[in-house]
C-alpha cells in the first residue's frame, strides 16, 4: 500500500495541493495589502499543466523504482512467505 501512495498517489495529488496553498497564500497576501484589487485579481487553475506535471512525476517515480530497486536475476523465481520450524521466513527470490 505504501508503495502506491509513494509511486501513484502523491506524485499526481502533490502539483495541485500545491498550487491550492500557493493559491491561497497569494490571494491572503492580496487581500491583505490591496483590498481594491482583490475583485480584478482571480487566479484561474491550469488544470492541464497540473495534470502533465502529476503525470511527470509519476513517470518519474516509476522509473527511478525500477532503476533502483532490488535487482533479480532474470531466471530467478518468486517464493512466497512460508512457516519453517514456527518461523516465518518472507517472500524472496531465488535462482532455479
Amino acid at each position: 500500500m505504501i508503495r502506491i501512495l509513494i509511486t501513484y498517489i502523491i506524485p499526481l495529488v502533490l502539483p495541485t495541493v500545491m498550487f491550492f496553498l500557493w493559491s491561497a497564500w497569494v490571494s491572503r497576501k492580496i487581500d491583505r495589502t490591496h483590498a481594491d484589487v482583490t475583485e480584478s485579481f482571480k487566479i484561474k487553475t491550469p488544470w492541464f499543466r497540473l495534470i502533465l506535471t502529476g503525470v511527470s512525476l509519476m513517470v518519474i517515480g516509476l522509473i527511478l523504482s525500477v532503476l533502483i530497486g532490488p535487482k533479480n536475476p532474470p531466471d530467478s523465481v518468486y517464493r512466497a512467505p512460508r512457516i519453517e520450524n514456527g518461523k516465518v521466513i518472507p517472500g524472496n527470490f531465488a535462482p532455479r
